[in-house]
């Protein structure tokens, strides 16, 4: 008997004004030569944690358990663009989080608080931050420089967090297919 395994996160959705932006910035990566799969507008969020694959009665307990989480809304301010490991050599290209990065690391730390023994174990330490593209190969560097030029202070604009969502990911050949499992209101 094969037991159904869910690879979950816990996530803030972006708003679709604040996805234009972005959508439009990772075409100008694209256009300068960046080899890279962009995130899909539809799935573009903050991970606020990474549980990964658990069975489906730890998917009911982690609901249990996300109904306790209290705090209140907050406005994030998205601005500039970084890259792990570094802006030379990306591999993953990523917009920042200058306000409401302090809200995140709090929200991220309740999260923990109740779920931290649900799931992989995160050892790299939380940085809010907003993936938008990972990186294959940069083919030229110069163009890629002058797009990171373009963006690395740009002002992407903000948004009010007002839920955060425990979320599904079917990994497919043409990229992840998200879903809400669940939706906590903040107040």
């Amino acid at each position: 008997m094969s037991r159904e395994l869910y690879r979950v996160f816990i996530a803030v959705d972006l708003t679709d004004q604040l996805k234009d932006p972005i959508i439009k910035m990772q075409k100008e990566f694209m256009s300068a030569g960046v080899d890279m799969k962009p995130v899909e507008p539809e799935n573009l969020h903050i991970t606020l944690r990474f549980i990964g694959e658990i069975s489906k009665e730890l998917v009911e307990e982690l609901k249990k358990r996300l109904s306790n989480i209290k705090y209140n809304q907050f406005t994030i301010h998205i601005r500039g663009i970084g890259a792990f490991p570094n802006i030379e050599r990306p591999r993953v290209i990523w917009v920042g989080i200058e306000e409401g990065a302090r809200d995140l690391m709090n929200l991220h730390e309740l999260i923990m608080k109740f779920t931290g023994d649900i799931g992989e174990r995160d050892e790299r330490g939380f940085v809010p931050h907003l993936t938008i593209a990972r990186v294959k190969y940069v083919r030229n560097r110069d163009r890629y420089m002058e797009v990171v030029r373009k963006y690395e202070n740009m002002d992407f604009g903000t948004q009010t967090v007002d839920s955060i969502k425990l979320k599904r990911s079917v990994l497919t050949p043409k990229g992840p297919i998200y879903s809400d499992l669940m939706t906590i209101k903040l107040s």
